[in-house]
């Protein structure tokens, strides 16, 4: 891909996160208001990402993504790696919370297209949890514990709610359900 199409494609996802930040209702973010704000033709959506939905996803997995990445150049606690992965699954859950429906969008995709890039930002802290006892593959199905787990709650809150009692939009509830999680994952 050139230069300029890479400029293209990086602005119309900005664009799009930019839009949806502003909104209550990622339905009302169209492909024409994208176009219209990013000074494109509609055709240059379709051609980047195939259909607005594919376009939504890709901004708001990007957006995620790089919160991952901060989260995780984050100066935690290194000297107790357990408590280090409980303040990263709570940040990042905080975030998820501030942005409930791009983040629906988000876990959705990721539940059932996503390449699983997010699970892997957790395996340098469970490589220091686990001090070489676990393999690689272990690591990753570790990981892949821990962050569906947290997936399928946030996409099942009110059912997760009446079969537990636990309300994760409280966020004393949920950082007390992560550490839960973590305590009975991580072994």
């Amino acid at each position: 891909m050139s230069l300029k199409k890479d400029d293209t494609k990086k602005r119309i996802l900005e664009v799009t996160m930019e839009l949806l930040e502003s909104t209550e209702n990622p339905d009302d973010v169209t492909v024409r208001k994208i176009a219209e704000a990013a000074g494109i033709g509609t055709g240059l959506i379709n051609y980047h990402f195939n259909s607005r939905d594919n376009l939504v996803k890709e901004a708001v997995t990007g957006k995620m993504e790089s919160l991952a990445e901060i989260i995780e150049k984050l100066d935690g606690d290194s000297s107790d790696p357990k408590k280090y992965l409980e303040e990263t699954l709570i940040a990042m859950s905080d975030t998820a919370m501030k942005n409930h429906k791009l983040n629906k969008l988000s876990v959705e995709y990721d539940l059932l297209k996503g390449d699983f890039r997010i699970y892997l930002y957790l395996i340098p802290v469970l490589k220091k949890i686990y001090n070489e006892s676990k393999s690689e593959t272990d690591l990753r199905l570790i990981a892949f514990q821990l962050i569906v787990t947290m997936q399928n709650i946030y996409l099942r809150q009110d059912a997760f709610h009446m079969l537990t009692g636990i309300n994760i939009e409280l966020k004393s509830e949920r950082d007390s359900l992560i550490k839960s999680i973590v305590q009975n994952l991580i072994k």
